[in-house]
């Protein structure tokens, strides 16, 4: 359950993660107040009590220095009888950046470039409306700090198709009341496209939807030499590193600890967020049922972080993957919170660049998640994380985001923060002037359903940068997990046999299943980037001590040359 605007009713502890115990607004564009001469904001969901504020560097005064957006917040909440704290996970990340001892100018980029939350909250000893982000945002925006100073959305994982409510277990599922033999058989009266009207057909076991398969193929294979030494192999090529922000890894024969990294850290910090702030239960990645454990059912996002790893190693078996634990199986988390995975992350990845033990460079970010904005249409309208991410991509890292499975031309981010064509219809290429060559783009990518067609879910608009598979893929689940569904019908094995069963819809002990989703499509295209980068490392030369010492700018040299050999996209001059 989401609160209606302005409601001070909370989230229902079994509807979300237990980072959004603060209030969830939704954000009505016909009852929100806003500023005179604004334009009239779309619908969002966003955290009540908390807003962004881009650059730390104002936290490494003693005092708020004067002038600042932090500042301004301050004497804006004062009027309305509210106080402002800033979020002490901020000046732990500040504290952690200092330990790792970088260079003064690297400390203060990445000081600039991260963002902070700030909690809003009544003063003490006043009575007044319960505090809400947006009408303190609407003031300082007046006093010019609009871009500076963001609501601390609400990001979901790509998960569902259209928010359609026909997934597992409820309310259409195996084996009542849709069984063979009578009265409910093909053709009529269940078939499409009722009630499975046009995208919710995505998330039917047989149209795409998740549900356990077979793999008859073989394990992919790693050419180099065995080990996770991501450092070099025996071939004099290092291997590519390939961070996933998700629901982290399960248990699964090809996902081993020389194939994927589980919970990295720096600075004794995990890079995500989750081991943080959840509690060590949730088992979106085991079980699959952490957040019903006592009434069953999967999670909407268990075995996402699992699936996306298997379609990375199935399309680049040499890279390594750093899985990271964002959020739970409900797939929802605070932006504020995707800002500290992120930075953390930016740390892990200039002290790999420097050769710190235990960190590693990294190649390319997946990000099968997003947020529709209130004001896309603003410059510089979302400094935070558009700063962020500008820095991970200043620093060599390709950044990869699904599109997202809304089907619509509204742009979710930041897989919108992607370049745009030069014409969307007909598509045309980007123009390469508008592209910089010390940092590569964001990617955005769209799915394609098995017969090369667009997924009718896939979102859409000038910055999508091209199409991938996307629907009804084959990849890893975890063997572990198994949900409260049961096989229809189950009878004692004969002649020494063991049970015969047909099959359990939401069991996935076999280690594979078929799931649709452009979340899907963002990670076969890192693993196309990945093998790409690989090829160009091998092709180079064989001084494994230049392979280690790459530069910035040979990194972001050899990221423009791997993205335009895979997606098409021009290479600027």
């Amino acid at each position: 359950m989401v609160d209606d605007p302005k409601s001070s009713k909370p989230v229902s502890p079994g509807d979300g993660p237990p980072s959004l115990g603060t209030r969830v607004t939704v954000l009505d564009p016909a009852t929100v107040v806003r500023r005179a001469g604004a334009p009239a904001p779309h619908a969002t969901l966003y955290l009540s009590d908390r807003l962004l504020v881009a650059d730390s560097t104002q936290l490494l005064a003693d005092s708020t220095p004067e002038g600042s957006p932090l500042a301004a917040l301050e004497a804006a909440a004062a009027q309305r009888g509210w106080t402002i704290q800033v979020d002490p996970a901020a000046r732990a990340h500040l504290d952690l950046l200092r330990q790792a001892e970088l260079p003064p100018e690297v400390f203060a980029d990445l000081v600039a470039s991260t963002g902070f939350a700030v909690g809003i909250a009544p003063a003490e000893g006043k009575v007044t409306v319960p505090p809400d982000a947006w009408d303190l945002l609407e003031q300082v925006a007046d006093e010019g700090y609009a871009g500076t100073i963001t609501l601390d959305h609400v990001v979901m994982a790509n998960t569902s198709i259209g928010g359609t409510p026909y997934t597992q277990p409820l309310p259409y599922t195996q084996p009542l009341p849709y069984t063979q033999p009578l009265p409910y058989t093909q053709p009529l009266p269940y078939t499409q496209p009722l009630p499975y009207g046009g995208m919710a057909e995505y998330a039917l076991a047989g149209s795409g939807g998740r549900s356990p398969v077979a793999w008859v193929g073989p394990a992919p294979t790693r050419r180099h030499a065995k080990g996770k030494d991501v450092a070099m192999t025996e071939s004099s090529a290092a291997r590519p590193v390939v961070a996933v922000l998700d629901t982290g890894t399960g248990s699964h024969p090809w996902l081993t600890d020389e194939v994927v990294v589980r919970d990295p850290e720096v600075g004794g910090v995990p890079i995500g967020s989750f081991p943080v702030v959840h509690p060590a239960s949730d088992d979106s990645e085991t079980g699959g049922m952490g957040g019903r454990p006592l009434t069953g059912g999967l999670d909407a996002a268990a075995g996402h972080g699992t699936f996306i790893a298997g379609i990375v190693h199935q399309r680049c078996p040499d890279a390594v993957i750093l899985s990271c634990r964002l959020y739970g199986g409900q797939g929802a988390i605070g932006e504020s919170e995707l800002l500290g995975s992120l930075g953390r992350l930016l740390a892990y990845h200039w002290l790999g660049l420097g050769g710190r033990s235990l960190h590693h460079p990294v190649d390319v970010l997946v990000l099968s998640l997003g947020y529709y904005h209130e004001r896309p249409e603003d410059v510089d309208f979302d400094g935070p994380l558009g700063r962020l991410i500008d820095a991970l991509r200043r620093y060599g890292v390709m950044v990869v985001v699904s599109a997202g499975n809304d089907g619509t031309t509204r742009p979710m981010f930041p897989a919108a923060f992607a370049p745009r064509l030069s014409s969307w219809d007909p598509p045309t290429p980007t123009d390469p002037s508008t592209l910089r060559l010390d940092a590569p783009p964001v990617v955005a990518v769209g799915a394609l359903n098995p017969d090369g067609s667009t997924a009718l879910f896939s979102n859409d608009g000038p910055w999508l940068t091209c199409l991938r598979p996307g629907a009804a893929l084959v990849s890893t689940m975890p063997t572990t997990m198994n949900g409260s569904s049961a096989p229809t019908r189950e009878l004692a094995g004969q002649h020494k046999r063991e049970v015969r069963r047909t099959i359990d819809p939401d069991g996935f002990g076999g280690g594979f299943g078929v799931w649709s989703g452009t979340s899907f499509s963002g990670p076969l295209l890192a693993g196309d980037l990945a093998a790409a980068l690989l090829e160009l490392r091998e092709a180079a030369t064989g001084d494994t001590a230049k392979v280690q010492s790459e530069t910035v700018k040979e990194r972001c040299r050899a990221a423009w040359r791997a993205i335009t050999t895979t997606t098409g996209l021009p290479t600027p001059a």
